[in-house]
């Protein structure tokens, strides 16, 4: 019989293995229903799996929007959705 250490841990292993992956940089971000930035670079930091993704608008101004590895915004504009995608092949 499997002891009680060792099934809370399979568990959390599975658990992490399940939700693998990275949050991704949408390709535009819309306001007011119209699509007003669009993505000019993204990064990931392999130090904390956070993904940092750089917008432009048609004026020139920039958002930046900074992404923890479970896809919710950490830092960034108030432009900037609150969720990102995730990517589940991994980072």
């Amino acid at each position: 019989m499997f002891t009680a250490r060792f099934t809370v841990f399979a568990l959390l292993t599975f658990l992490a293995g399940a939700n693998a992956g990275c949050a991704t940089c949408e390709d535009t971000i819309e306001v007011n229903g119209d699509v007003t930035y669009e993505l000019v670079s993204d990064s990931m930091n392999y130090d904390n799996g956070y993904t940092l993704c750089k917008y432009v608008d048609t004026s020139g101004d920039t958002v930046t929007c900074e992404y923890t590895n479970v896809g919710l915004l950490e830092d960034g504009d108030k432009v900037c959705p609150q969720w990102s995608r995730m990517d589940g092949g991994g980072c």
